[in-house]
């Protein structure tokens, strides 16, 4: 009883540093650089609503909880595809490397093209003056994880981080730090995850007088919960700098044991509600997953209201 009271205080400190983290970073919602870090590349989290942090033995734990890629059952290599607006498209390349239940690895890279974008001379009244072409966007993640185990009752992780942006004929870079853990209660139905994301530093500026952006600093603490072999639920509470504070929701049902069904809600929905008719289906989510022998094949819809689908298309082989 002892342990488990130590580790309910140190659950309690970590999610008070992050909230008051959070928080803090609030001032100018909107207003961060490296916006990319938000971005989810994984169909199987998109569809359950973006809501992985507090599931254990979670390759997408690269992402979302470095704590989770351990005790995975088997190393695993897989490639993700994203369909974002305005031909915008990215993906990730991810290696799982689980040692023993003592420790894993993980190593991931990722990366997104924004296409090309007019360019065009305006005068001080923002008059259209002339078109001078087009410019491009793009940028790259790589990622390194380690989880170890601390106890029967805490899992621990972190993750480097390194991002380089481009934008047009000029860069930014970072180097940043993910921290979570994930908590095994008495009931083995819970589990319960906490993170803190992109911690960092700014190494490379996109002006001659070094402007810092704002790093997308997140906290995010969510559960698990397994009603049956054929019924998991997920809920997720997330704050990041320059958001507003969402809740994320998901369901995954197992119509046989090797093809799920799945999907997912994200509160921030009216974000993305214009009005239109398909204004309703902000945040809303859907997707399934299908296993043969080593290989599985996962796709995600994510409806962003008026402005259309993301989709996902997740590939992976375990060996």
């Amino acid at each position: 009883m002892p342990v488990r009271s130590n580790l309910r205080y140190i659950l309690l400190i970590i999610i008070s540093i992050g909230l008051t983290l959070a928080w803090a970073q609030n001032e100018d919602a909107g207003s961060t650089g490296f916006n990319s870090l938000k971005m989810v590349h994984g169909a199987r989290a998109m569809a359950l609503g973006q809501a992985l942090t507090g599931e254990a033995k979670n390759p997408d734990g690269l992402f979302f909880n470095p704590a989770a890629i351990i005790e995975l059952p088997n190393k695993e290599v897989g490639t993700t595809y994203c369909n974002y607006f305005l031909d915008t498209q990215g993906g990730q390349i991810r290696l799982l490397l689980p040692k023993d239940k003592f420790s894993a690895w993980a190593f991931g890279l990722q990366y997104m093209n924004m296409g090309s974008f007019e360019r065009t001379e305006v005068d001080q009244f923002g008059n259209f003056i002339d078109d001078l072409g087009t410019f491009g966007a793009s940028n790259l993640i790589a990622t390194a994880s380690l989880a170890k185990f601390i106890s029967p009752a805490i899992d621990a992780g972190g993750s480097v981080k390194v991002i380089y942006d481009m934008l047009d004929d000029t860069s930014a870079a970072a180097v940043l730090l993910d921290l979570g853990i994930i908590h095994h209660p008495h009931n083995e139905k819970v589990k319960v995850g906490v993170t803190m994301r992109n911690i960092g530093l700014q190494l490379k500026y996109y002006t001659e007088n070094k402007h810092k952006e704002k790093l997308p600093f997140t906290f995010t603490a969510g559960g698990s919960y397994t009603y049956t072999p054929q019924h998991k639920s997920f809920l997720e509470f997330h704050k990041a700098n320059g958001e507003n504070f969402t809740a994320r929701f998901g369901h995954e049902y197992m119509l046989t044991p090797d093809f799920a069904l799945r999907a997912g809600f994200r509160s921030n929905a009216g974000d993305w509600n214009s009005g239109g008719g398909w204004g309703w289906t902000s945040g809303l989510s859907l997707g399934a997953g299908w296993k043969y022998k080593a290989y599985k094949i996962d796709y995600a819809a994510s409806s962003y209201g008026d402005l259309g689908l993301v989709n996902q298309l997740t590939l992976s082989y375990s060996f």
